[in-house]
């Protein structure tokens, strides 16, 4: 039987009579199963509305777990879709992994399992993919971030509480959590100002900032402004990064730092190997700055995201919009923001003040 927050001494059993069905059916009209007649859930659901009953999802999940025998803590399942083939392709990208441990530990403290579903897999389909969520009863999805391109996704969001995790989906007004990106461009820029460095650049790919929503690229924009000693080095985005091309950027532009990303589709960043093939030594000659410290690149010096925090902070976003019984896209989108932290490494000189004033 569901469970629902009544309006005075109302009861599903009236909500039923009222649109002519059974209680079985009723409650499963107001959770969305598949299996019953669109029509149906339209006329369980308009007697629900004018009954004033309003439809506890949490308290539905304790008694479909019940009717299950599951053991009392559990409230039910998220789910976690990758948009990828194969599990191993997000899972070679450090930071998806950290937001995906993070989302299971965060989940399983409030009672939901989490089980992905890997879009890119053969024979699924967005269309299948929603059936099949529908039809477990699943109304939370985490969107994973896209290790690679970005990713279009169509599902029948008006049944489903849907926040992407660690990046946000531009033609889609989702409720996102992601690093501020922004804010770690200007923390590194500080950091190596007043360790003298005066030409700093940054190199990514394309792609890396359009996920941001152009974070990166407007946080760099803002450090000459910031701090008028830096010079206003052009950004280098190249769709796919090269050898050739950064050290062409990098000798060009006399660029003494560079701000990057860990790693280029799923593969480690290679600008350490890249400037020592040149004849630069890093520190020495131009430093090096992750903006996403990863395993990848745990010896330099750069920025962690928090990315575990980026996971734990969508459950909760998922948890509190399914409590709150919304679904769909929301009228106005809300993007939570993690802060991130400076890490010291070894690809940024402690010396490089003296080196820049001399």
């Amino acid at each position: 039987m569901l469970s629902v927050t009544p309006s005075g001494n109302v009861t599903l059993q009236d909500v039923a009579a009222k649109a002519g069905v059974s209680i079985s059916t009723a409650s499963r009209s107001l959770t969305g199963a598949v299996s019953i007649a669109k029509a149906t859930q339209a006329r369980v659901r308009s007697a629900a509305a004018e009954l004033g009953y309003r439809y506890n999802p949490l308290l539905g999940e304790v008694m479909r777990a019940a009717r299950r025998g599951v053991p009392n803590h559990y409230l039910g399942t998220l789910a976690y879709i990758t948009p990828c083939e194969h599990v191993e392709e997000w899972r070679a990208t450090p930071t998806l992994c950290r937001h995906w441990s993070a989302a299971r530990d965060q989940a399983a403290r409030f009672g939901f399992g989490v089980s992905e579903f890997a879009l890119g897999s053969h024979g699924m389909s967005a269309r299948r993919l929603g059936d099949i969520l529908r039809a477990r009863g699943i109304s939370g999805i985490l969107l994973a971030a896209f290790p690679n391109e970005p990713f279009d996704l169509v599902l029948p969001w008006e049944h489903f509480v849907t926040v992407p995790v660690g990046h946000m989906i531009q033609n889609l007004q989702l409720d996102c959590v992601v690093s501020d990106h922004t804010q770690a461009v200007l923390l590194s820029g500080r950091v190596l100002a007043e360790r003298g460095y005066r030409r700093i650049g940054l190199a990514m790919e394309s792609y890396q900032n359009a996920i941001t929503n152009h974070g990166w690229v407007n946080g760099y924009a803002a450090l000459p402004a910031e701090n008028p000693r830096l010079a206003a080095i052009p950004p280098f985005l190249p769709e796919k990064m090269s050898e050739r091309g950064f050290m062409d950027w990098v000798r060009q532009h006399e660029v003494d730092c560079v701000l990057t990303l860990s790693t280029f589709r799923n593969v480690a960043n290679p600008m350490r190997e890249w400037l020592a093939a040149g004849g630069i030594t890093c520190p020495r000659d131009v430093g090096l700055v992750s903006l996403d410290v990863t395993s990848a690149t745990s010896v330099w010096a750069g920025i962690d995201q928090n990315s575990d925090e980026i996971g734990r902070a969508a459950v909760d976003l998922v948890l509190s919009k399914v409590r709150a019984g919304e679904r769909g896209i929301p009228r106005v989108r809300r993007s939570l923001l993690v802060h991130c932290c400076w890490r010291e490494g070894n690809t940024v000189s402690a010396a490089a003040g003296e080196k820049a004033c001399a």
